[in-house]
């Protein structure tokens, strides 16, 4: 069990499930999806997305359909398109339970309809913003994970971003994690990204009826990361709540 926040600095959750292409798209799989979740999501919005594929021979370009359906609140989002869904929750993030329960009922949904015959990709990301409130602030008073330059260099950023990929084989993941600076305009003190995508190493080997094990298993590690990145002081600015609560 993760330790728990008043104030987390979660501003998007996202889960993402990229299909194998098994047979030709049927576009009716957009009309049946939203059938079942128009109820709890009936904004619809078309979204042009840019995919770029690599093949032997050369790169490809496509321009992918994808329709977004959204709460009324616009607070958590489902994204389909050809062999895709994403299920997004935006600020303010409720808990994991809530947002599992979510990735389960519309995956259940999308197989159910479009009947997916394996993997591509499957991932679970945490985008995280630290916001400090200080004009001035030291990376490593919130963050134990930041890049290093030589002492000869003044040690003041103006700005810094810094990536990582690491595999967890044993849990058939790879965590790419990004930390760095935020740059927003008319912005008054200084904020950080924490961004934690934990996607599969080897997706053809998670069997369709073992994608939410898996998804939870990348959720316990995310929590472990995110623990393991941060500092007490941040704890203290997302107000921690203590475990008897």
């Amino acid at each position: 069990m993760g330790r728990f926040y008043e104030d987390p600095p979660i501003i998007e959750a996202v889960c993402e499930f990229r299909f194998q292409p098994s047979q030709p798209w049927d576009w009716t799989i957009l009309g049946l999806f939203y059938d079942r979740v128009k109820k709890e999501f009936p904004n619809k919005k078309q979204q042009n997305a840019i995919e770029l594929r690599i093949h032997p021979s050369g790169g490809e370009i496509k321009q992918q359909l994808q329709m977004q359906f959204w709460r009324e609140d616009e607070k958590s989002l489902l994204q389909v398109g050809v062999d895709l869904l994403t299920i997004n929750m935006l600020k303010p993030y409720p808990n994991w339970a809530i947002f599992k329960s979510l990735i389960a009922e519309a995956f259940a949904i999308y197989k159910d309809i479009a009947q997916p015959k394996g993997f591509h990709r499957i991932g679970l990301r945490y985008i995280n913003q630290i916001n400090t409130g200080e004009k001035e602030a030291r990376i490593e008073d919130y963050l134990r994970a930041y890049p290093t330059v030589p002492k000869e260099i003044p040690q003041l950023y103006t700005g810094w971003l810094q990536r990582v990929d690491v595999p967890f084989e044993p849990l058939n993941g790879i965590l790419r994690l990004h930390v760095g600076s935020v740059r927003e305009e008319q912005q008054k003190a200084v904020s950080f990204l924490l961004d934690l995508d934990f996607g599969t190493l080897r997706a053809s080997d998670v069997a369709l009826d073992e994608a939410l094990d898996w998804v939870e298993q990348a959720h316990s590690q995310i929590e472990q990361v995110f623990e393991a990145c941060i500092t007490d002081k941040a704890r203290t600015l997302f107000k921690e709540v203590p475990k008897h609560v």
